[in-house]
């Protein structure tokens, strides 16, 4: 999957400079891609077969809150007169199949600049809870957007996916002989998350805002449940003072997840302690996803000595770490000047 929406990025990016409504360079995506994405929904419908239609969802991008502003317009354009494509107050909307524009070679156009918000599918049973996902569904989601990708890209990219992936279902891709759990995106910082089949259960990674779900993997069944245990709520003094929320080294240790939480020791005085592997490690220190506070490198590539003190930078870049042989290290935050802050790392005895 990732390969997939790589590339269709590439293709997106080609995309002429254009402006709609005041909006320079909207985004765009082909409509015969999404009428692409439509007919796997219905060639693979069976996977969730309690659903009456493929819907998408419009979502900001990780970690930030989609921003009030002009309403929200999605028109697919072609040579004739734009053609609405309504937007529920969540955020949802299905495509109509207009023979006309899949002839003209029309777009679908969203009167935002392009990656301010993303549009996913979004395949729900009726019936479950909001933090819970069923695996059919997952499966069929993952159908349309390979679909998509695969018309957004040209045959070469194609190809050379089948090729490295030895299969041109890229679903049910295998890496190293295990099959590939692919991300799936959560609308709520995650704490964990696991799949629940008759008595099966089994504990899935999770980023801040994704899971990995064995879509792959048939001993799972359609019907198998993952169950998301969302991260507490900010408090409205968490979300106006962001350093009264939990900090993390977030990091390559961590899969860029938000799992090793750093402890107050005193006012201004945070510290952590991390089992790290040897080899070469980046992190940042921050708020969970690195979303209100995110401190790095005042400069790119600049490496963490064992035992020195080292100047930290608002969204500053990545944090170097080599650490030669594995053992446990001792991470501590002074933030006492909130304009000034340091980070000391020295390997435990």
């Amino acid at each position: 999957m990732s390969a997939a929406s790589g590339a269709a990025a590439q293709s997106q990016d080609t995309t002429p400079s254009v402006e709609v409504q005041g909006v320079k360079n909207p985004d765009m995506k082909s409509y015969r891609a999404v009428v692409a994405g439509l007919d796997a929904f219905e060639e693979h419908r069976a996977l969730a077969p309690m659903v009456p239609e493929l819907r998408f969802r419009l979502v900001a991008r990780e970690g930030q809150e989609q921003q009030a502003g002009d309403a929200l317009y999605l028109r697919i354009v072609g040579n004739g007169d734009p053609i609405p494509v309504p937007i529920a107050q969540d955020g949802t909307f299905s495509v109509p199949r207009v023979q006309s524009a899949i002839n003209d070679d029309a777009d679908l156009i969203l009167n935002r600049k392009k990656g301010v918000l993303k549009g996913y599918p979004d395949i729900r049973t009726p019936g479950l809870p909001e933090n819970v996902r069923r695996l059919g569904d997952l499966r069929l989601e993952c159908q349309v957007m390979i679909a998509i990708a695969k018309k957004e890209m040209g045959l070469m990219m194609k190809l050379f996916v089948n090729t490295v992936t030895m299969t041109t279902n890229w679903c049910d891709m295998s890496f190293d002989k295990k099959k590939v759990r692919f991300p799936f995106r959560s609308q709520r910082p995650l704490e964990s998350a696991e799949i629940v089949d008759g008595g099966r259960r089994e504990i899935l990674d999770t980023g801040d805002f994704s899971f990995r779900s064995p879509i792959g993997e048939s001993d799972w069944s359609n019907e198998a449940r993952i169950e998301l245990h969302y991260a507490r709520e900010l408090t409205p003094e968490e979300k106006s003072n962001p350093w009264l929320q939990t900090l993390f080294v977030t990091g390559s240790m961590s899969d860029w997840a938000s799992r090793n939480p750093l402890h107050k020791v005193e006012e201004g005085i945070y510290a952590a302690e991390l089992d790290l592997d040897k080899g070469s490690h980046s992190f940042k220190i921050g708020s969970r996803g690195l979303s209100a506070i995110s401190l790095g490198a005042p400069a790119p590539e600049q490496q963490v000595a064992d035992g020195i003190t080292m100047p930290l930078a608002k969204q500053g870049k990545r944090l170097r770490l080599k650490v030669e042989s594995a053992g446990r290290y001792a991470f501590t935050l002074d933030a006492r000047d909130k304009e000034a802050p340091t980070l000391r790392v020295a390997r435990l005895p």
